[in-house]
């Protein structure tokens, strides 16, 4: 049994490809569910956000705030979304850029195929922005209950 594979048809999809086709798509929902979300939907769906580990502990999660966070940066108040979770707004700052830095490569320069975006760097400057925001939480209850 002999088998011709063709290489030309073997092509693999890029990890940057999938997330810039993933954000062609999920950008409108994402701005409807937050404009919706800051006009009616913190009031009614607010409370259940509310952190299973605070109440347990007492110590935030690292994902503590990210709901408030998001609704004030829909309601257009950036410095209170980034005092409650900065990175929300890290994330719709990454999102644009990597958006913009896609469009750029694959329609102006024509290099897109030529070079990977390397989008592990997104996630871990996402991770050091979450971790570094919780321990100066953690850090700051910390020190006012001592």
């Amino acid at each position: 049994m002999n088998f011709i594979i063709d290489r030309t048809r073997d092509k693999r999809i890029r990890a940057d490809e999938l997330f810039y086709q993933a954000g062609k798509v999920l950008w409108l929902p994402f701005c409807l569910t937050g404009v919706w979300f800051s006009r009616t939907g913190y009031d009614r769906y607010g409370k259940l956000a509310d952190c299973a580990i605070r109440r347990r502990c007492g110590l935030p999660c690292p994902g503590c705030g990210g709901t408030r966070a998001f609704y004030f940066l829909f309601q257009g108040e950036m410095l209170k979304s980034v005092c409650f979770h900065p990175a929300v707004l890290f994330g719709v700052c990454a999102f644009f850029h990597f958006m913009v830095l896609c469009f750029y490569r694959k329609h102006i320069s024509g290099s897109f195929e030529e070079r990977e975006i390397h989008t592990e760097y997104y996630l871990y400057a996402a991770l050091g922005v979450i971790l570094t925001q919780w321990v100066i939480k953690v850090i700051w209850i910390l020190s006012h209950i001592m």
